[in-house]
C-alpha cells in the first residue's frame, strides 16, 4: 500500500518543512563532497611540492636514479589524486541538479529571491581535476630528465 500523503493529511509539495529538510539533506551530500575535493588538493599540493624539494635535492647532488625514483612516485600521487578528485568531483556534480531544484522550490515558496543558488562547478573541475593531471605530465618530464642524465 502506498502512502501518498503524511498522517496529517499535507501534500507533501506544501511542507515547507519537509522541503528545508530535503535541502538541507542534499546540502551536506554536497558540502562535504566539495570539502573533500579541496582538502585532496591542499594535501596535493603539499605532498607535491615535498617530492619536488626531493627530486631538487637529488638532481643537485646528481643522483639521477634517485630523482628517477621520485619522479615516479609524483607520477604516482598524481594518478591517484586524480582518480580520487574526479570521484568527488562526480559525487558533488550528481548532487548539484537536485540542490538547484530544491533551491528552486523554496525560493519560489518563501518568495525569497536573494537566496544564493549553486552554480556549475566547472572552475572546482578544472582546478581539483586538471592540477593533478598537469602534475602527473610534468613528472613524465622529470622523470625521462632524469633517465637521460
Amino acid at each position: 500500500m502506498a502512502v501518498t500523503k503524511p498522517p496529517d493529511n499535507h501534500p507533501p509539495a506544501d511542507d515547507t518543512s519537509l522541503l528545508i529538510a530535503a535541502l538541507n539533506h542534499v546540502w551536506t551530500l554536497y558540502d562535504t563532497r566539495v570539502n573533500r575535493m579541496y582538502q585532496l588538493l591542499n594535501y596535493f599540493l603539499v605532498a607535491s611540492a615535498i617530492v619536488a624539494t626531493a627530486y631538487a635535492g637529488a638532481i643537485n647532488g646528481k643522483h639521477y636514479g634517485l630523482a628517477a625514483i621520485f619522479s615516479i612516485a609524483g607520477i604516482g600521487l598524481s594518478a591517484v589524486a586524480f582518480a580520487v578528485a574526479l570521484e568527488e568531483k562526480r559525487s558533488a556534480d550528481q548532487a548539484e541538479p537536485a540542490l538547484t531544484a530544491l533551491q528552486g522550490q523554496l525560493t519560489s515558496k518563501l518568495n525569497i529571491s536573494s537566496i544564493h543558488k549553486v552554480s556549475a562547478g566547472r572552475e572546482r573541475g578544472i582546478m581539483t581535476v586538471a592540477l593533478p593531471g598537469l602534475t602527473a605530465l610534468l613528472g613524465i618530464g622529470t622523470l625521462l630528465y632524469a633517465l637521460i642524465h
